[in-house]
């Protein structure tokens, strides 16, 4: 995020004082810094576990729907299975995220992760269950209790970033979010090359004792977060979802979510006319999670570094509107035949574009929280990552449950088409709400007499938000006495 220190010097204000604070001009980006050992460690551990993680959760995608239609299954109730996951995380997060500062950050994290690890092992041994009601059942109580897992372990992820990477939080979001791409793409390939050499739950035990070894690792080479105070309240959601930005924030997540979900259960059948193994299928699904996770870094990186990011979000939902109707191909485009290169340029292109449209929406989330009242302390940060996690788990239920409807119904053409049209709508939405927003450059001040140090940060609408830092970092300059006005 850019800001620009200001401090003012022992200057007396009543209560709920509020101050215009003129946002300075941007930091250069020439100066370059490197990260301490302890940073390079936590990250290492954190990309390691979110690799194993996101293979975990999408190495089922190549074989799971034929397996589980061997056993009677529809695509429909496949889809609600892959659905479940995610309704579980959207359900939990926000509980993570509000306990998650009285548990400890550190133990939700290492705890998720291990018990993520133990249900994935299980899951493996649903394929000796030959009864289609016991099958369905297990697999919806076995995928639950891996998300409740995963859960707490992605909402610490979030908080544990800031902790140790403060200055570097969305450029670090964009390197970690590589390693969820390279898991979710090599999640496929990995699980239908030991689906093709030891079956069903070969994949599910391999990458299941990966993440259990890994989890106690993290007790000795993550820090202890020390950075914000536990102290302050974090705020409630209702105050969070009051803000207009928030709330176009979650939708952009929600359908950004969805995009991506709705192939999980619906792009292998699509894929099926083209007589592919589950390999090669999960090589298809290895180029889509690949191109998102080699542009994630860049995008995060640019968000930071520019006051107005949000035609970003704009922009990625225009280009999944276009991927989709592509990848299809749509009705409306009838003169285009569905041939295996349109699918992979059309699925390459839309990783890049999902990636485009994801990556601001945790600082943009964050600076609306900071610009409408919120303090940033473990809590708050808490409440943002459990937000962000429940929302984006909302739009990956809606997408495989929508997605598995519409393809038993009308097919993979109609189905894309649909969730192109919700892109589109979106981002006629989004552009329309950020150009029509008025600029407001108002804080809170609390009320003492001591020198009061803030930061000011660009808003994505030219406003600006402040912050409490230690006096140390900071010169003093001088502030009007005009900036300041009753309520």
């Amino acid at each position: 995020m850019d800001g620009t220190i200001v401090q003012l010097q022992s200057v007396p204000l009543l209560a709920k004082k509020r101050i215009f604070v003129e946002t300075p001009a941007k930091k250069k980006f020439g100066c370059r810094q490197t990260f301490t050992l302890r940073q390079k460690v936590a990250l290492v551990m954190l990309a390691t576990v979110d690799f194993m993680s996101f293979c975990s959760m999408s190495i089922m995608a190549p074989f799971y729907p034929k397996e589980a239609a061997a056993k009677g299954m529809t695509e429909l109730t496949a889809g609600f299975v892959f659905g479940f996951y995610a309704l579980v995380v959207m359900l939990s997060s926000p509980v993570f995220g509000k306990v998650m500062p009285k548990v400890g950050v550190k133990l939700c994290f290492i705890l998720g992760t291990l018990f993520s690890g133990v249900c994935s092992c299980a899951f493996g041994l649903l394929n000796v269950i030959d009864d289609y009601t016991t099958f369905a059942v297990l697999s919806f109580v076995i995928r639950g209790f891996e998300a409740l897992g995963a859960s707490a372990y992605s909402t610490a992820g979030y908080v544990i970033i800031v902790n140790i990477f403060p200055d570097h939080s969305g450029a670090v979001r964009g390197l970690l979010e590589t390693f969820v791409g390279l898991g979710m793409s090599a999640g496929p390939a990995i699980g239908g090359l030991l689906y093709a050499v030891g079956g069903f739950g070969l994949p599910f035990y391999v990458v299941g004792f990966i993440t259990i070894v890994i989890a106690p690792m993290n007790i000795y080479l993550l820090p202890k977060l020390e950075k914000f105070t536990m102290e302050q309240k974090a705020g409630s959601f209702t105050k969070l979802l009051r803000l207009p930005s928030v709330l176009i924030t979650c939708l952009i997540l929600v359908v950004v979510a969805a995009t991506w979900g709705f192939l999980d259960p619906t792009l292998e059948p699509h894929l099926r006319p083209f007589n592919l193994d589950a390999g090669k299928i999960g090589l298809i699904f290895l180029l889509l999670s690949a191109m998102y996770g080699i542009f994630c870094p860049g995008w995060g990186w640019l968000s930071d570094k520019l006051d107005t990011y949000w035609w970003i979000m704009s922009t990625g939902l225009l280009l999944n509107f276009v991927c989709l109707m592509f990848l299809g191909p749509s009705p409306v485009i009838h003169f285009l035949t569905n041939t295996i290169w349109l699918n992979i340029v059309s699925l390459s292109t839309l990783g890049v574009s999902v990636a485009m449209a994801q990556m601001p929406t945790y600082r943009s989330l964050l600076d609306s929280a900071m610009l409408g009242g919120f303090v940033e302390t473990i809590g708050t940060h808490s409440l943002i990552a459990g937000l962000w996690s429940s929302v984006y788990s909302m739009g990956e239920v809606i997408g495989p449950i929508a997605g598995g409807a519409l393809m038993n119904n009308y097919g993979f053409p109609v189905t894309s088409t649909v969730f192109a049209v919700v892109n589109l709508v979106t981002a006629i939405l989004v552009t329309l709400f950020y150009m029509s927003r008025t600029k407001k450059d108002v804080v809170e001040v609390p009320n003492n007499n001591k020198p009061i140090i803030i930061t000011a940060e660009n808003f994505s609408n030219g406003g600006a938000v402040v912050k409490e830092q230690p006096s140390e970092l900071v010169n003093s300059i001088s502030v009007t006495d005009s900036a300041c006005c009753n309520t």
